[in-house]
């Protein structure tokens, strides 16, 4: 499954296990919710504000 970063928009490698080399965040609540994947290097590099860069 590739999966690409929502910042910008390379593609999340895997590891060995089949995890994701980043992150997922999730948005909004309920039925309206989003999930956004972000990749190691743009959660370093934006760390407090990735909800408000989404």
């Amino acid at each position: 499954m590739a999966e690409k970063c929502e910042l910008c928009k390379e593609e999340i490698k895997t590891t060995f296990l089949d995890k994701l080399d980043g992150t997922l965040i999730k948005t909004g609540e309920g039925e309206t919710s989003k999930k956004h994947f972000i990749c190691s290097s743009c959660q370093k590099e934006h760390k407090e504000t990735l909800k408000e860069k989404l």
